[in-house]
């Protein structure tokens, strides 16, 4: 009976050496990412009070960099939970090595979402412009890459020749704060009559001529994301433009009381259309600035009010400082020559009436 009994004890033993043990819980990182933290779960007591009060028990580095000091962070608990908080945020799309006491854990941040960038609008937009035209605005549907206009932005004849040197070489581009519109310009001192360069060279846009602007499509996003594709506008070239501008001979569309008809203005030449938005104001009748949305496309201006169009005499303000694509303003044409540039500082104020229909 004895024996019988060590026997089964034997076998009951066996049996359960042979079953396998419930493993513990793994040991795992993520981030959240709602707070920037790192989560470390499945630690047992004595590794989480190894993490708590040794400071040399955790290290979190970035993976391609084994041989760099950790980073700066702080740790605490939350039940199970091991909460380490970076002194600095971690980068999206970088992988992350965290060592916890011994056990090492890899950490992968998701790649940011890209957009690939794309030229929304070019100016001046029409299709043909002057031959003394002063500046081109591209605008990009991304903000871009400082650095690269030169290298990345051409401009080409009708058979494909590249023009050579068009633009000013200037040390700093010429973006807007969004860093999505570049302003480039054709150098003046190739557009300016009877001047050194324009002696030598002539002018960038020669008149009757087609050309093509072209974008590379190694153009990339301030988040590098490249073009891919070639980008190439269009345009004809027709003659200069050297008159002062003089807005009373613009054509003005009045709206009618009551509505949100837009006030519009057509220009006789292209505008610079930068300085139209800037530099043209209207006044209600009170004497307040009449705020709504502004568009101008270089070839008018117009503006939508916020708040219907009531009777009265409005004034349309006209900065002296307004210029059309070849530089010329109200004071004096760009190639003016010395004695011949008007000492106008003023405003050019064109009045109209909204009446009651």
């Amino acid at each position: 009976m004895f024996a019988l009994q060590t026997w089964m004890r034997r076998a009951l033993l066996a049996a359960f050496l042979l079953c396998p043990l419930p493993s513990l819980a793994d040991v795992a990182a993520q981030i959240d990412e709602a707070t920037g933290t790192v989560v470390v779960t499945g630690l047992s007591p004595q590794d989480m009070s190894s993490a708590l009060t040794d400071a040399d028990a955790i290290r979190l580095r970035l993976e391609t960099s084994p041989s760099a000091r950790g980073m700066l962070i702080s740790v605490n608990q939350n039940g199970e939970d091991l909460i380490v908080q970076p002194r600095f945020a971690l980068k999206d799309g970088a992988v992350y090595e965290m060592t916890v006491a011994g056990k090492a854990l890899r950490i992968a941040l998701p790649a940011p979402e890209t957009t690939t960038p794309r030229m929304v609008s070019f100016a001046p937009s029409q299709a043909v412009i002057p031959a003394n035209t002063l500046r081109l605005y591209l605008h990009f549907s991304e903000p871009m890459a400082r650095g690269q206009l030169r290298e990345k932005v051409s401009l080409v004849t009708a058979d494909g020749t590249q023009v050579a040197s068009p633009f000013l070489s200037l040390e700093a581009e010429l973006w807007d704060p969004s860093q999505t519109r570049a302003t480039l310009l054709l150098d003046p001192g190739r557009i300016k009559q009877g001047v050194g360069p324009n002696l030598a060279s002539g002018a960038p846009l020669q008149e009757g001529q087609s050309y093509r602007l072209i974008v590379s499509p190694e153009m990339h996003s301030a988040e590098g994301v490249p073009f891919g594709q070639m980008t190439s506008i269009a345009f004809r070239v027709g003659p200069p433009e050297r008159r002062i501008i003089t807005p009373e001979t613009w054509e003005i569309l009045k709206p009618s009381t009551g509505s949100h008809t837009p006030l519009s203005i057509a220009f006789d030449r292209i505008m610079d259309s930068g300085a139209a938005l800037r530099l043209i104001t209207l006044q209600a009748p009170d004497g307040q600035r009449v705020h709504g949305r502004v568009t101008s496309d270089g070839g008018g201006w117009s503006l939508t009010p916020e708040h219907p169009w009531h009777a009265g005499s409005y004034s349309i303000v006209v900065d002296p400082e307004l210029e059309d694509v070849a530089g010329n303003t109200i004071g004096a044409p760009f190639d003016a020559v010395v004695g011949r540039i008007s000492a106008e500082t003023e405003p050019v104020i064109l009045t109209i009436e909204i009446r009651t229909q």
